[in-house]
């Protein structure tokens, strides 16, 4: 195999397919990235067998083959550091390879491409179409809620329900739940899919920040999402996912609506005194007199401040992990939110002030009743 590519395209196009590689594998062909010629483009592969990326670039190609890099990291590092301009890749019949630009030349071991796991191929008609901006957002804010252990596999992916012309994306790890949700206008089928958390991480990262429209398609075992010259293909998690809908608290004691970037901030300024384990040092708030008061003491110091909260004559003292509350109110949009509560032993609820877009809910951590 020969052909020749510019240096910018084959490594940002390396750059994307790579995410989805093995470092280490029992199965070596994993680590590497499959490359193989298609008329006037090469088709850069990478598969993980939870997880496929597939890019196509344009080059010239003086020779049809296909073949495997070896390790991706080697070989994006040896593309990244080229020098601008056409580079040359000539694959011998041992798959040695060697890399050209210019007076730089790296020869490298490729790998025979036999037992590279090729990717899912789909037929199925389209059950999706979003704009990449809106479904990068939908990402943000729905998985870092996902389950990061797999005690409970089902609770490592993010449901996908589309229902009345509507896209609901659920994450829930057990303590806390992020729903988002997108008007689909003229969908007119229902779906419902379980896609794993590490995926969609992964295509967020990727996605344009433009107005370029993802197709998604849909089989009993794998999602693909499209746009562009790339393909990402994951496994689907099988089972039943929780019934979501009926853990949220309908009425609420307390109700405010304050400014985000208040408390935001408050609770940001707690990094450096849970920083230690923030799962063992939670961030106590208490609503009294017209204030909210965030404090958290650990061994290496205290933290306390304040937010005016005017004509608010509830009272509640809660406690939270303060990951999981930063974690919620950094994915708020706009610029005021409702907080919601019912007592200190029961979730609280975060949405916007306006709309219905999202909600988040939290459940509180025992504190001591002093």
């Amino acid at each position: 195999m020969i052909f020749s590519c510019e240096k910018q395209i084959l490594a940002e196009a390396v750059s994307t397919v790579m995410k989805a590689a093995v470092n280490k594998s029992t199965l070596p062909v994993l680590e590497g990235l499959l490359i193989r010629s298609d008329e006037d483009t090469i088709i850069i592969t990478a598969n993980n067998l939870e997880l496929g990326i597939e890019c196509r670039i344009p080059a010239h190609i003086r020779e049809d083959g296909v073949f495997v890099t070896g390790d991706a990291k080697v070989f994006f590092e040896i593309i990244r550091k080229l020098p601008s301009g056409m580079i040359d890749i000539t694959v011998q019949e041992n798959f040695s390879v060697t890399i050209q630009n210019g007076k730089s030349i790296y020869s490298i071991l490729g790998v025979a491409p036999e037992e590279f796991p090729e990717l899912p191929r789909v037929l199925e008609n389209v059950v999706l179409t979003i704009d990449a901006i809106t479904l990068k957002k939908m990402i943000q804010q729905t998985v870092y809620a996902a389950a990061q252990k797999n005690e409970k596999p089902i609770l490592t992916g993010v449901l996908f329900e589309i229902e009345d012309e509507y896209l609901y994306m659920v994450a829930l790890d057990g303590f806390r739940m992020s729903i988002r949700k997108e008007a689909i206008p003229g969908q007119d089928e229902d779906f419902i899919f379980i896609v794993p958390a590490k995926t969609l991480s992964e295509l967020s990262r990727i996605l344009p920040d433009e107005e370029e429209q993802i197709t998604v398609r849909l089989t009993d075992k794998h999602v693909f999402f499209e746009f562009g010259s790339i393909k990402v293909v994951s496994r689907l998690i099988s089972g039943e996912y929780f019934q979501y809908k009926q853990i949220i608290p309908k009425d609420f004691r307390i109700k405010l609506q304050l400014p985000v970037a208040d408390i935001l901030s408050c609770v940001e300024r707690a990094d450096p005194i849970v920083a230690l384990d923030v799962y063992k040092n939670p961030v106590i708030m208490t609503i009294q007199n017209d204030t909210l008061a965030i404090d958290c003491v650990t061994a290496v110091g205290k933290a306390h401040d304040v937010i005016e909260i005017p004509n608010c004559n509830s009272e509640i003292r809660i406690g939270f992990n303060q990951r999981y509350l930063h974690d919620a109110l950094s994915a708020c949009e706009g610029e005021e939110i409702i907080m919601e509560f019912n007592g200190n032993k029961n979730p609280c609820i975060i949405r916007p002030a306006a709309g219905d877009a999202y909600l988040f809910m939290v459940l509180p951590v025992r504190i001591s009743e002093e």
